[in-house]
């Protein structure tokens, strides 16, 4: 009989062509189960699972249908559990691009000895498996009795060639064990009846490709038997029994196209083209409407900066970013620093945030302490917040903000504020955003038109996911195509989100105005400020320095004047150690204390549980559940 090829070897090679066909994802993957797999076999080799009998009673139709019975004991070994598993292969790599196909049916199950026998069916690419058992029951144990049942078409080989005589047979050649078993097997016995005289049988046992036959082997008349003492795990045993040419009656092996992955991505004229018009129309449609929706607007005819006059009109157009802007010797009337941040990149940062916080203790809402440390000279490490009055005249985020501050308590360091202010910082944010559209800066709020559009992207990479798990079951040429270039766009509409906002010609005409007042205050010279005597200029216009990040400067500057003898008015609303002098003697300092806190109190406000850098292990600081991250697993 021609055993070239066996259905190990044929397993092996379809193993073998999928991972190149596959490259490295389904390399990775074999590589990342064969790990768990070897372990979970040596523990229940270890744990003593194991089956002490294995009869096989195998009857062949004419038309080549099988039926095969099991009855079988299954040794619980130290581990209980629900029941055993077998799995049957159903698709292997035939040669040629084809895969031979086996149909099973009819699978039944019980248990003599009275165990849970439910048959739970899973159908995977190119097996079935049979979980018997109950799936609420993991407590059995012992040595149980199982008889299992089912039919399986497509298996015997017709008018075949046998290396050996050289005769003709109608063959069946079957792995009656296979190599995936992972507990061990004794007193395996298996009894094939054919529709007619046997004259041809074998077994072998061993490894894949072992030519070793098994322990017994004969036949009588229509019944062929062989045996096998034990079958550790890995071996497998291959049974074959040979009939008269024209015993089988219509038993022809069933094969199919095999699946090629790469063929899912091949272009065809129809599939190549839908994805050429998802993909080009898609990215152009999102292009266009950021082009068009995304752009800010600006006053026509009017000096970057101007806004017409009440109850005047301009003509409205986008804006040109290359229009040059006037220095502005202060701020834009009536505009906060947080809301100067939001406004100058459409995104309410945490500084701005902290910047609003340092306006309101300039406005003499609260005060800000250095902690002194053990060692005089250090730089600081924590501050604390004093209130000193009610929040009356607040716009409602610093209301916000205020309130989370100080409701019952009139003091709060920073470092206490660290992972319990995340949410309120949220809620700041929110109200920024709010404010910026309330005033008409933007006709929608910016954190709404990104989520808008990061939601849209997602949608549509959700739908070519789905689109693509139908274009898989299809298994059509070139089926990947249009979804995997819907995909591209879902990724570039989340992409576009950060440049969807866009500013109203109002809110243009005071971004003029904040850029004109940044490039001053990045720019003045000491000799070149003008203020009156007492005027603490160096306050006002700290918080919008801080919001462009030029904060250390602004210090820098007011340090030389003191040192030019100048007289300039010192912050009461900040209490520190400067060092070693008086306040502006030693402003850099100072300057390095400020820009420390504003750091230090971004990141505190910002906190969320777990992101505070405590440790758990440094001697009663931690908690269950303080950490980031998490996760757990176990046994089936």
């Amino acid at each position: 009989m021609d055993h070239g090829s066996s259905p190990a070897r044929r397993r092996a090679g379809e193993s073998g062509t999928r991972a190149l066909a596959l490259a490295g994802a389904v390399l990775l993957a074999l590589v990342c189960l064969l790990g768990p797999a070897a372990s979970q076999a040596s523990a229940q080799e270890v744990d003593g699972r194991q089956i002490t009998r294995y009869d096989a009673q195998v009857a062949v139709a004419t038309d080549g249908t099988m039926r095969v019975e099991l009855d079988f004991d299954f040794d619980f070994g130290d581990e209980p559990g629900r029941g055993p598993y077998l799995s049957w292969v159903t698709r292997m790599d035939a040669g040629e691009n084809r895969d031979r196909v086996y149909t099973i049916e009819d699978v039944t199950a019980s248990s003599p000895s009275g165990a849970p026998a439910g048959v739970n069916l899973e159908e995977e690419s190119d097996a079935l498996v049979l979980r018997v058992g109950d799936r609420d029951r993991d407590d059995i144990h012992g040595v149980q009795s199982y008889r299992v049942g089912y039919t399986i078409s497509g298996m015997p080989n017709p008018d075949v060639t046998d290396t050996v005589t050289g005769a003709q047979v109608d063959e069946l050649y079957w792995n009656a064990i296979g190599a995936d078993w992972e507990i061990p097997l004794s007193d395996v016995t298996v009894t094939v009846t054919g529709p007619g005289e046997v004259v041809q049988a074998a077994c072998y046992a061993g490894p894949a490709g072992s030519s070793a036959r098994c322990d017994a082997a004969d036949a009588q008349g229509d019944v062929a038997r062989f045996a096998q003492a034990s079958i550790p795990v890995g071996d497998q045993l291959s049974v074959a029994v040979g009939w008269p040419v024209g015993t089988l009656v219509g038993a022809e092996p069933v094969f199919e196209e095999r699946p090629d992955p790469a063929a899912l991505l091949a272009p065809t004229p129809l599939s190549g083209a839908l994805a050429l018009l998802v993909g080009i129309g898609g990215i152009g449609l999102a292009t266009h409407r950021v082009r068009s929706r995304g752009r800010d607007e600006a006053y026509l005819g009017l000096t970057p900066g101007l806004a017409p006059v009440a109850g005047g009109e301009a003509a409205v157009g986008p804006r040109d970013r290359r229009a040059p802007v006037a220095v502005q010797f202060s701020p834009p009337p009536g505009v906060r620093p947080g809301e100067l941040g939001t406004l100058l990149d459409e995104v309410a940062h945490p500084q701005d945030v902290t910047a609003t916080l340092i306006d309101l203790a300039v406005r003499g809402y609260l005060r800000i302490e250095e902690v002194p440390r053990s060692k005089p000279g250090k730089k600081p490490k924590d501050w604390t917040l004093v209130r000193l009055r009610d929040a009356e005249g607040l716009i409602a985020y610093e209301r916000t903000l205020y309130d989370a501050l100080f409701t019952r308590r009139d003091r709060i360091t920073l470092t206490d504020l660290k992972a319990t202010f995340s949410g309120t910082m949220a809620t700041v944010q929110t109200g920024l955003y709010e404010e910026v559209t309330a005033r008409g800066w933007f006709r929608t709020s910016p954190a709404k038109v990104r989520t808008h559009w990061r939601w849209a992207g997602t949608g549509l990479v959700a739908l070519a996911g789905l689109i693509g798990v139908i274009g898989l079951m299809i298994e059509a040429t070139g089926a990947l195509l249009p979804p995997l270039a819907l995909g591209v766009v879902g990724i570039v509409v989340i992409a576009m989100a950060g440049a969807a906002p866009a500013r109203t010609a109002a809110g243009t005409a005071v971004l003029a105005q904040a850029k004109g007042f940044q490039q001053y205050l990045a720019t003045a010279e000491a000799e070149q400020l003008r203020f009156e005597e007492g005027e603490d200029l160096f306050s006002r216009y700290l918080p919008y320095a801080i919001v462009f990040g030029l904060a250390e400067r602004w210090a820098g500057i007011f340090g030389t004047l003191a040192a030019q003898g100048r007289a300039v008015a010192e912050p009461d609303w900040y209490v520190g150690a400067y060092a070693h002098g008086p306040f502006w003697v030693s402003y850099a300092a100072f300057g390095s204390s400020l820009e420390r806190f504003n750091q230090v109190a971004t990141t505190s406000l910002a906190a969320t549980p777990g992101s505070s850098g405590d440790s758990g292990s440094s001697g009663g600081g931690g908690f269950s559940g303080g950490g980031g991250g998490g996760g757990g697993g176990g046994g089936w």
